[in-house]
């Protein structure tokens, strides 16, 4: 037990629904809470008690960004105190990268791939640094790890994903460093 934790490992605020989280956590991860959509069916609600990336910093990389490129933005994690350096990347790159990648189906799924070849993350840092609505990044998130392109785990009751498979890595590689070449 950290300091930061209570004794059956929720964040020491207490977590769920108390803390403004849309979950009542019972240790064994988020609940599968989902709110109406417009149409009128349910999506899925990102369930996070501890949000850790800044979305003015995003906005600030977002700003700088050419649309066929990337840039990188200053991350650090409020559960393990890890600093990271995410990728981001340009509209237009995220396009020409869905075309390229048959694990993604359009350029967000380029977006939420390219984030996690940089690091490990919650589902709502997904959704901030790809500022994609958040019922598409949970859906995407779990097509993605059903398809075993991404992994899973849950810590603190938060819902967090990496990017698991070995050749999807080689090829964002490859084609992050030609892009580094211009």
């Amino acid at each position: 037990m950290t300091e930061r934790e209570s004794p059956d490992g929720r964040p020491a605020d207490g977590g769920g629904a108390a803390s403004g989280c849309c979950c009542a956590s019972d240790g064994e991860g988020p609940l599968d809470e989902r709110a109406p959509s417009p149409n009128g069916e349910a999506e899925a609600v990102i369930c996070c008690s501890i949000r850790c990336l800044d979305p003015a910093v995003v906005e600030q990389a977002v700003g700088r960004l050419d649309p066929l490129g990337t840039t990188r933005v200053a991350y650090t994690c409020k559960i393990s105190g890890e600093e990271e350096e995410l990728l981001l990347i340009g509209d237009r790159l995220a396009a020409r990268l869905a075309e390229a990648l048959p694990e993604a189906e359009d350029a967000g799924d380029a977006k939420i791939l390219a984030g996690l070849w940089s690091a490990e993350l919650c589902e709502c840092d997904v959704a901030t640094l790809t500022a994609l609505q958040e019922a598409r990044v949970v859906e995407r998130l779990r097509t993605l790890a059903g398809q075993g392109v991404l992994g899973h785990r849950t810590i603190h009751s938060m819902s967090y994903y990496h990017l698991e498979s070995q050749a999807l890595r080689q090829c964002l590689d490859e084609v992050l460093a030609a892009v580094s070449r211009g």
